[in-house]
This record gives structure tokens, sequence and C-alpha cells, in this order.
């Protein structure tokens, strides 16, 4: 299949196996979250449960039996998810030391009531050390690796889901084909939500907001995991 036919085919199972991709992209959703909120745990979590959740949605909706490959699938997620949260972590850290050194608490933060008082009662104060850069940069630098490891290691974790993968591999002309189609459906579609909830903006900023996270949910999701299911299976 081709790009278009694969998205297509990807919107017609979420269409019409809606109630099956609702519980999984509030679920998915949940773990995705877990992920960026628990350091290190939210990782080991979300690589964990991802494959599982993964291979129910997918046998639900296409019929499908598959025999996946859980070690594999959970190394190939925690991985890149370890280094992303590893770096997100230390840059997290950074900000508290300096938020400490302004002499500034959490309370204080929530109690300024927008930030351009923040920025007035607070930045006239702050003095970044060369530590602090550092420890921001290398933050960044493992998030990006985190990231790299993520797009190689692609084929591996969709493969390994469907059972076609057994090992710890990196398969690097599959796993680009799979990035290039999960990045073009991604483009695409943030543009159409960024339309839509500019539409609904206009009657309420909340309400654009919630649409946004619905249609997400229940729609961008689960057809995003089905677009990479797919290929790898034609792969």
């Amino acid at each position: 299949m081709g790009l278009l036919e694969t998205y297509k085919k990807s919107f017609d199972l979420v269409k019409n196996h809606i109630v099956h991709s609702i519980i999984y992209g509030i679920i998915f959703y949940i773990l995705w979250n877990l992920l960026f909120l628990i350091p290190i745990v939210g990782a080991i979590i979300y690589s964990y449960f991802y494959p599982r959740l993964t291979k129910w949605y997918y046998t639900k909706v296409t019929g499908e039996s598959i025999n996946p490959d859980y070690k594999t699938a959970f190394l190939s997620l925690l991985i890149p998810n370890l280094l992303t949260s590893i770096g997100i972590t230390i840059i997290l850290l950074v900000l508290i030391s300096i938020l400490i050194k302004l002499g500034l608490t959490f309370t204080d933060i929530l109690n300024i009531s927008n930030h351009q008082q923040l920025m007035s009662t607070g930045l006239p104060n702050l003095s970044i050390s060369l530590y602090d850069l550092l420890g921001i940069i290398i933050g960044v630098l493992i998030m990006i690796i985190g990231g790299i490891m993520w797009i190689l290691l692609l084929y591996n974790i969709y493969g390994s889901i469907l059972g076609k993968v057994n090992k710890l591999s990196i398969y690097f002309e599959k796993s680009l084909i799979l990035f290039a189609y999960w990045l073009v459906f991604y483009i695409v579609t943030d543009i159409i939500l960024y339309i839509i909830g500019g539409i609904f903006s206009l009657v309420s900023p909340l309400l654009g907001s919630i649409i946004v996270i619905i249609l997400s949910l229940i729609f961008v999701n689960p057809a995003s995991n089905l677009i990479l299911l797919l290929k790898a299976e034609e792969l």
C-alpha cells in the first residue's frame, strides 16, 4: 500500500471500531503522559504496557492474530524512552535549582498572576551559572539522542509487536520509511486540528482546546499507531 492507501485504511479501521478506538486513545493518552510526568518509572511503565495495549487494539480492529515478542518490544521502547526521561529530568533539576537561587518557591510562582510579573520580579536577579547552562545542554542532547534512537528503532518496535522481529536490532531503511509515514501524518493532522481548534476557539478558547484533545484521543492517536503497524506489516 502507498501512503494515502495506508492512511485511508487506518482511518476506516478507527471509524468502524470507534468504541475500541476511544478506549485505546484514552489509555494511550494516560501512558504517554506518565512517560513525562514520572521520571524513569514512567518510561518503564509505558514501555511495558504500550506493546500489550497496541496488540489488543490491532487484533480487535483488524481481526488478525499476532504473536508479539514483548521482550524485544519492551527493550526497543525502553532505550529511547529512558534517554528522553533522563534528559527531561536533568533539565527539570537544573530549572528547579535556578528557581531556588532566585529565592522563589513553587507557591510564589503560583501566586504570580501573569508571566510579565514573573519576568519583572525574577529575571533581574537571574544568574545562570556555567554548570546550569551545561546541565541544560546535556539534558537537551540526551533527549535528542533519545529521539534519534526512537526513529532508528521504529521498525524494531512495531515489527516486534507484530511478531516479525525477535531481536534488538536497527533496520535503518525500514525505520526511516515508518518515520516518514508518521511525520507526514502528524504534519497534516496538526494543520487540520489547528484550523478546527481555531474555528471553535472563536466561540470559546476552552472549547477549541477540548475539541482538539477529543479528536486527538479518538482519531489521531489510534490512526497514527495503526499506520505504523500496517506499514510495518507490509515491509
